[in-house]
């Protein structure tokens, strides 16, 4: 607490010369943002909302980095799992930080000791998870998770009224050693900043409003008490004021009663609201709607309503102009009201989208189409006609069901016919058709009892029950565990369109929310390249048998692939056990040179390598008599899956820098630094066992991987490790299938992936848009592809793009979801993207080409590079 910030006009010097420096490495486009907010950082905060992709965080590092140097202090908000990310971005752009600050304990651990205290309140950059508020306290919760605010009081009183409150020394829950020495140490940061500083006020109303005794009774620190918000701000003060706070991923959980809202309010302090400073990170400021924007601006605590009249103003005329295009009146309104809307939110505004990417011009220059073109959306449409008679009555049956479902309060049959087109339904309702008393369950599910309603309400809910019924008529008398997800049409067009870029030599990325669903396509393209390689001379598949939860969908790609003759289980596994003892007998050739080849390689990166630590445990561990060759194997393993089928030709360079990969992924990023060359021998040795097991814990799965599943339960080492094998061109997984709310945000897939296939489409358009974002980002597949497009001269009807595929399912709910997904997103790229009318879908005649230039042109541009540039 004991630094002097020496103003906004220092920062905004410092700004200044990082923009023009060598000292960070920025792109024009960056250095032109730290320009704008050198000269608007002064004057108020600010939302950077540049598209996904194109380096937010750089530019965020760059600014914490000059507030620092201006003796300021930064507080870093970010969603739980990317404290490790953003670690190594600060320390690119030169900034420290501890690791990410998660939890009360953690908080209190850093006064675990009477020497060698390291208060947060004097570290110049925090990192802090937005998740850190949720503290769970009852009744009965232990006291160190609550004494902290009875702590700071019992301590202010006694340096400002020279004693104690009363009887606090009989109050035998106040023992806690930490929490004593953290209110001691506060309370004595703030006494060492005089009255007259913010921290001095701050205490002083925290102490005002602190009952005594009352602040020991453990009830009053529940969530909504009346002394939860006191207890955050005791904590606030261990954590001092901050200068600067940078807000990642802003637009989540936008609620007052959110984790990041009572963060912002009541934790994070700052200096009095005229001289508070924020700066907001998000790709999608408004996500389902322009009310967003006002809950946008109120993170960087701007408090105008003039806002919200522009942008509704903005709104309308944006409905207008895409229903009539060509009248004149509607265009003039059209280009005043984005006029206006550029003038209302660029104070507050930084955004800077792919049009300015070098990558989109060359795109737009090739073939003379839009710069949003470079994307290229394709729906996987399932039409009705084309089914089998038996999904056709699903299908059929699903729309009565919709129908008579409506008119009574029926849960489980609406959630059937909303989810029948992607899969979850039909998971859930063979579960049902496989109970013990089929029918009764079927009735009790869709209406309850009907003797307790009235009859016509009865009539209803044996109708409901009845279409039910006919529903699931096609899928009974199958074996349970088969599930027909296999068969499922959804399911089917999703392999048909993955297995066409897989077999062209890409990846692919597919995003779904339902779990089972999910599982199933995973199987089913295991399966499907597993039959496929034990078909061809030579081709190596990573198991040796079949296990019992593969069986039902081997013997579906069976089926669908038309290969001859009935399967054999025992067949199989004797043609995969045999292909295996040939694998093994490559992988024990690479086990034996492994150690030498990666000392080898080693001694040609110098002495200060980080590996060299990690490496000597690494071998020390191999050479135990006590490790019977388990650490080799697992490590070689994993290896050989990382480079792929060529990984016994890997040069000693190659090895090492998958070995690198592969050690740095594994590690808890969150808690070790990257930097590993400090470590002494036991240090290293506990470090690398932690590694090791991770590594273990994903490489010993004993089924192909050609396609793997990352959902909620995945854990961060195994995101980690998917990550990096997805970006490794010959690396298994060549298909990733990820819940979206673990795969959509803080994952890099661009290295080898340029086509997302939308599995469940979602309601949310930002939510896409950060879908797409984890293969559209700098140095990308795509752009490598364009750029050897341009050099082999192809024509511009072939040039590449990022490809996204939904999944529709006529006839579905799912239809109706794309619909409105669709509506949504084209009203989010009207307001972000400079996109509001497209040739494709507003004919290609020449004079209206013209006017949808001259429309998109006048869309509003918060870009801070000139025009000119």
């Amino acid at each position: 607490m004991s630094k002097v910030f020496q103003g906004w006009t220092s920062v905004a010097a410092h700004l200044d010369g990082l923009a023009q420096g060598a000292t960070m490495v920025l792109n024009e486009g960056q250095r032109w943002s730290l320009r704008k907010i050198a000269e608007r950082l002064p004057e108020s905060g600010l939302v950077l909302a540049d598209e996904v992709g194109m380096g937010k965080t750089r530019i965020a590092s760059a600014v914490a980095n000059a507030v620092i140097a201006a003796g300021g202090r930064v507080a870093v908000l970010v969603p739980p799992g990317l404290g490790y990310q953003w670690r190594e971005e600060l320390r690119a752009g030169s900034v420290s930080a501890p690791p990410i600050l998660r939890s009360l304990g953690q908080f209190l651990k850093a006064w675990e000791a009477s020497e060698n205290m390291r208060p947060w309140f004097n570290e110049s950059c925090l990192i802090i998870s937005h998740a850190f508020t949720n503290w769970r306290l009852a009744q009965n919760s232990d006291p160190w998770r609550w004494s902290l605010l009875p702590e700071v009081y019992a301590y202010w009183m006694r340096s400002t009224q020279s004693e104690f409150p009363q009887n606090y020394s009989r109050k035998h829950r106040l023992n806690d050693p930490w929490v004593k020495r953290a209110a001691q140490s506060i309370v004595e940061a703030v006494h060492g900043q005089g009255p007259r500083s913010r921290v001095w006020s701050l205490a002083t109303e925290l102490a005002s409003n602190t009952p005594w005794p009352g602040a020991l009774d453990a009830r009053k620190y529940q969530r909504h008490a009346e002394l939860r918000n006191w207890l955050e701000r005791a904590v606030g003060l261990g954590l001092g004021i901050f200068d600067l706070v940078i807000i990642d991923e802003a637009h989540k959980s936008r609620g007052d009663e959110s984790g990041l809202s009572r963060l912002l309010e009541g934790v994070v302090l700052q200096p009095r609201e005229s001289a508070r400073r924020r700066l907001a990170l998000t790709a999608t400021p408004v996500e389902l709607g322009i009310g967003q924007w006002q809950q946008t601006f109120s993170r960087i605590a701007l408090k105008s309503t003039s806002v919200q009249a522009v942008v509704s103003r903005y709104a309308e005329a944006v409905q207008a102009i895409r229903m009539t295009p060509r009248d004149r009146d509607a265009r003039e309104r059209f280009v005043e009201a984005a006029r206006d809307f550029q003038g209302a939110l660029s104070p507050y505004l930084i955004r800077r989208d792919k049009r300015e990417e070098d990558a989109v011009r060359s795109f737009r220059e090739q073939t003379g189409e839009g710069h949003h073109a470079y994307r290229r959306l394709s729906e996987v449409l399932i039409k009705a006609v084309n089914l089998t008679s038996a999904w056709k009555q699903s299908i059929c049956a699903a729309e009565a069901l919709s129908f008579t479902a409506r008119q009574i309060d029926d849960s489980a049959a609406k959630r059937l016919r909303l989810t029948l087109g992607n899969g979850h339904g039909i998971a859930v309702l063979i579960d049902e058709i496989h109970e013990d008393d089929v029918d009764d369950s079927a009735m009790n599910k869709a209406g309850g009892e009907p003797g307790s309603d009235s009859k016509e309400r009865a009539k209803r809910s044996e109708r409901v029950a009845w279409w039910t019924r006919v529903l699931a008529e096609p899928f009974r008398g199958v074996e349970a565990a088969e599930i027909p997800l296999y068969g499922h049409p959804a399911i089917l067009a999703a392999v048909e369109a993955i297995e066409r870029v897989v077999h062209a030599g890409e990846k692919v990325l597919v995003f779904g929310r339902f779990t089972r669903p999910m599982r199933a396509l995973v199987n089913l393209l295991n399966a499907r390249q597993m039959l496929r390689t034990l078909d061809s001379a030579d081709g190596f598949w990573p198991q040796e048998q079949v296990h019992a939860v593969e069986w039902h969908a081997v013997q579906a790609a069976h089926r669908q692939l038309e290969r001859n003759d009935e399967i054999q289980r025992s067949e199989i596994n004797g043609k995969l056990k045999a292909r295996y003892r040939l694998l093994e007998a490559r992988r024990e050739i690479f086990r034996e040179s492994l150690l030498a080849r990666l000392e080898g390689g080693l001694a040609e990166v110098g002495n200060d390598s980080a590996l060299r630590p990690l490496f000597r445990a690494f071998k020390a561990a191999v050479e135990s008599s006590a490790s019977d060759r388990r650490t080799l194997s697992t490590i070689a393993r994993a290896l050989s899956d990382h480079l792929g089928d060529a990984f016994s030709k890997a040069s000693e360079g190659e090895l090492v820098s998958a070995f690198s990969e592969l050690v740095f992924a594994a590690s808890d990023r969150d808690q070790e630094d990257a930097e590993s060359a400090g470590l002494d021998d036991d240090e290293a040795a506990s470090r690398w066992e932690a590694i090791e097991a991770r590594v273990r814990e994903e490489y010993s799965h004993a089924q192909g991987g050609f396609a793997r599943l990352m959902h909620g339960g995945s854990l961060p080492a195994t995101r980690r490790l998917l990550q990096l094998a997805f970006n490794r061109k010959f690396a298994f997984p060549r298909v990733l299938v990820a819940q979206s709310v673990v795969g959509r945000e803080g994952l890099n897939l661009h290295k080898e992936c340029r086509t997302v296939l939308l599995l469940h489409p979602e309601w949310n358009p930002g939510v896409v848009e950060q879908q797409i974002g984890r293969v559209d980002r700098l140095g990308s597949l795509w752009e490598e592809m364009l750029r050897q497009a341009i050099d082999d001269e192809i024509d511009a009807r072939d040039i590449p793009r990022i490809e996204i595929w939904p999944i529709v399912f006529e006839g579905t709910y799912d239809e109706t979801n794309w619909r409105i997904l669709k509506e949504r997103w084209d009203e989010l790229r009207a307001q972000l993207h400079g996109v509001i009318l497209t040739a494709r879908e507003n004919g290609a005649d020449e004079d209206m080409c013209r006017l949808i230039e001259e429309i998109n042109e006048a869309a509003p541009n918060f870009s801070p590079v000139p025009r000119s540039q």
